[in-house]
């Protein structure tokens, strides 16, 4: 005697259901008819059927009652139902918020960045995304290089902006800015009518430094390294944004990067450095990897408006 399977042709007892016979089982039980779901679904009643009968095949259960007048669930169908139910939901909310983030519609975008490039390239950058894409959010994360650098290895930041990872395997490196260092002095300084101030002249003054926690003091000890060593400084600090304030607070000089400097008129002024050491400032991301769309086009944004303002200062 031949038995009879509960599965129908092609159909596997215990394989994961598709998603369409899912959504046909909600809507045959929100709607209490084949009929009235197959219509708003845009299928045909025995094509609805096909669906409702494949996913009972699969799960090897009984999800409805039906009789040529009613139709109900049974006990196992309405577990069922309360179930799958949130999980679907769950989903359709999780591809709306995709293609509403791959559309720029919505979606977030993190940007890790040394503290003396924030001012300089991201205000005007930030105004302009914010004009093509209101609903997306710009995160900063402002740190120093060894941060910034860690941030996008890590996943924390979608991409960074910062004087390191060029040499980096780990990242791709694409260049932004080419900054010179200056020396930082008082407005009133004695140096601070100068077009330029030569390296050694520095042994005459006092100095405020980067300690070697920063990775600026590389820089600048290359810099110094063939000089007669300079007397020992005031004072050493971490960061080089803190420099700034110690210089207006008159204990002495520093070498800073030029974005440190404030714009004038201000208390504290850079001046040229002869010969010059400068850094590279670029936008780094893991290399490998695709940006989101709205990390994608903020940096395509960030590049244009460097370009642009290098192109402009090259004129001038």
């Amino acid at each position: 005697m031949q038995q009879t399977s509960s599965s129908s042709a092609g159909t596997t007892p215990g394989r994961t259901p598709g998603l369409a016979d899912l959504r046909a089982f909600i809507a045959a039980a929100e709607l209490r008819s084949f009929a009235a779901a197959a219509k708003a679904l845009h299928l045909s009643v025995p094509a609805f059927s096909r669906r409702i009968s494949n996913l009972e095949a699969r799960l090897g259960v009984r999800l409805f009652d039906r009789t040529t007048r009613s139709m109900e669930l049974t006990l196992l169908g309405s577990r069922f139902l309360r179930e799958i139910t949130a999980a679907v939901q769950d989903l359709d909310r999780s591809v709306l918020g995709l293609r509403e983030a791959a559309q720029l519609e919505a979606g977030d975008v993190t940007i890790g960045c040394v503290f003396s490039a924030v001012h300089h390239f991201l205000p005007a950058v930030i105004d302009s995304y914010r004009e093509l894409h209101p609903n997306v959010l710009v995160r900063i994360i402002e740190q120093g290089a060894d941060g910034v650098f860690a941030s996008v290895r890590h996943g924390e930041a979608d991409f960074g902006i910062n004087y390191i990872g060029m040499q980096e395997s780990e990242v791709a490196f694409t260049p932004l800015l080419n900054e010179p260092y200056v020396l930082a002095c008082r407005a009133d300084h004695a140096l601070a009518k100068r077009r330029t101030v030569r390296w050694e002249e520095l042994a005459a003054w006092e100095q405020v430094r980067v300690s070697h926690a920063s990775r600026n003091r590389v820089f600048i000890d290359r810099a110094l390294a063939e000089l007669p060593a300079l007397p020992r400084p005031v004072c050493e600090v971490q960061h080089v944004s803190t420099l700034i304030g110690l210089v207006e607070a008159g204990l002495g000089v520093a070498i800073v990067p030029q974005l440190t400097v404030p714009r004038r008129p201000a208390a504290v002024v850079g001046i040229p450095l002869d010969p010059p050491v400068t850094r590279t400032i670029g936008l780094i991301q893991r290399a490998g990897r695709t940006l989101s769309p709205a990390a994608d086009a903020f940096a395509k944004l960030l590049v244009e408006a460097s370009r642009t303002r290098s192109g402009r200062a090259r004129r001038r």
